[in-house]
């Protein structure tokens, strides 16, 4: 089966833009996150880029960052705007 994610090799914290350029069209978990008062991702490690929110989750793989040495969390949804808005219809057809 086809993995749905990948472990990135990031080391140094990069720029919320930078984050973005790389990985358009893709969920990214990012650690070591920098935030704005307003909760705006400023720069971060991102570690697990995937096709969809957790991707890898059943393998385990965000129990490695449950450590106060990844400090704080966050994510960013860089999916096409097609598709997030699909997931709004999606999601309010459910409510």
């Amino acid at each position: 089966m086809e993995k749905s994610y990948r472990l990135l090799n990031h080391k140094e914290p990069l720029k919320a833009d930078e984050i973005r350029r790389l990985y358009s069209g893709y969920w990214v978990y990012i650690v070591k996150a920098h935030m704005a008062p307003n909760k705006q991702l400023i720069s971060g490690i991102p570690v697990v880029c995937g096709d969809c929110a957790y991707a890898g989750a059943e393998d385990g793989i965000y129990k490695q960052y449950d450590k106060d040495e990844f400090g704080e969390h966050t994510e960013l949804y860089l999916f096409h705007p097609g598709f997030v808005s699909s997931l709004v219809v999606l999601r309010e057809s459910n409510a």
